[in-house]
């Protein structure tokens, strides 16, 4: 098992873009703290994005049926 791993952290190293090759550990090693701006951000995009659907899903269908 350990012999496995040492082969799937050579070819992560070799740039080899095999699936086994990465582990969660690994791709998570370098990651940047989430900052609360960046979670604001986030919600607020989905917010407006969910409003946005709604709208239109309300306006397409009415503006479908009063056509002349």
């Amino acid at each position: 098992m350990e012999e496995k791993h040492d082969e799937s952290r050579k070819e992560a190293a070799s740039g080899s873009l095999t699936g086994t090759a990465l582990e969660a550990e690994d791709v998570l090693a370098g990651a940047e703290p989430w900052e609360p701006v960046e979670t604001k951000l986030v919600v607020w995009s989905l917010l407006i994005a969910a409003a946005a659907l709604i709208i239109g899903l309300l306006v397409v269908p009415t503006s479908i049926l009063h056509t002349p």
